[in-house]
């Protein structure tokens, strides 16, 4: 499917029940099993725009978009395809190229751009780093000062990286850390949280730390670092340290997949990982959000 041009995706996923078919399947590759009592079979009722599935066993009806990023979305399945699709490229996609490319507005492809980066954060903390571990401190938007202090732009960042026994780095985390725990540029900083949260405790032993300054800097994850930062900047014109880690998380999901079938992956974990609501998203009062969101279209006024 990587082969695939854009054109070649939407040709393919040009009508709404082929998106259903390859959903169901990417959602219950082993056939249908009710989130209720697990049984295996459903009646369907396909009235509406996106079937609905009614468990043979206990009644309870479910959505095939009820659990997955589309979740309460009125934008067809084909756009959401679409910019799944867009967002599984190295060189990723942000809003505005979004709205212009799939024909929707700006505040709904920013907010399908956060659900699926939402996605990609969740899909990737589920796996650990082992092995080998290697662990360094970075800085995003770092600038040239004389100074100790932080600038408004600099975030402070923790890089822990897997190895294989080639010495190949295999799997990348990039954490942004709290400014007010690191009072300086060149404080030390400390490892235990992202050892205890990201690190198998398997690998804690095996685990070396280092510097971004000093002898024994290690480049590798330094450079890994600056691309991930040349990366922010050319796709996103730079980020804010409001949702830095999100965008972080997408640099490292796509690094650490980029040798697998990107598309079906990031559709994989599209339809199995739950969207994240709109007041989750921009932190609101939930009615101020709910009342926002429908005005701008973003979420359906009726359950899907």
């Amino acid at each position: 499917m990587d082969e695939l041009t854009f054109e070649g995706v939407s040709s393919r996923f040009d009508k709404e029940e082929v998106c259903a078919e390859f959903l169901f399947d990417a959602k219950w590759p082993d056939g249908f099993r009710c989130p209720r009592c697990n049984h295996s079979h459903a009646y369907i009722i396909s009235t509406r725009r996106i079937p609905l599935y009614e468990c043979a066993a206990c009644r309870a009806q479910t959505s095939l978009i009820k659990g997955t990023v589309m979740e309460g979305s009125r934008t067809p399945l084909r756009l959401w395809f679409q910019a799944i699709f867009l967002h599984a490229r190295p060189a990723g996609i942000n809003a505005l190229q979004l709205s212009r490319i799939i024909g929707v507005t700006y505040k709904t492809a920013w907010l399908i751009c956060h659900k699926i980066r939402h996605t990609m954060s969740e899909a990737d903390v589920q796996e650990m780093l082992s092995g080998l571990v290697r662990i360094s401190d970075a800085v995003y938007s770092s600038r040239y000062s004389p100074f100790f202090d932080w600038h408004n732009q600099e975030q402070p960042l923790i890089i822990g990286a897997s190895e294989n026994k080639d010495r190949e780095l295999i799997h990348i985390k990039i954490k942004k850390q709290c400014k007010k725990q690191q009072r300086s540029v060149f404080a030390s900083f400390d490892t235990a949280p992202f050892i205890r949260d990201f690190v198998d405790t398997n690998a804690v032993i095996k685990t070396v730390v280092t510097r971004r300054i000093g002898k024994r800097v290690n480049r590798t994850l330094m450079r890994i670092c600056e691309e991930a930062e040349r990366w922010l900047a050319w796709t996103f014109r730079g980020i804010g340290p409001k949702h830095l880690q999100v965008y972080l998380d997408h640099y490292c999901y796509i690094w650490n997949r980029r040798k697998k079938s990107m598309f079906n992956l990031l559709l994989r974990d599209c339809s199995l990982i739950p969207v994240i609501t709109y007041p989750q998203l921009t932190k609101l009062p939930v009615a101020r959000s709910a009342r926002l969101a429908r005005n701008s279209g973003l979420i359906s006024q009726t359950a899907s």
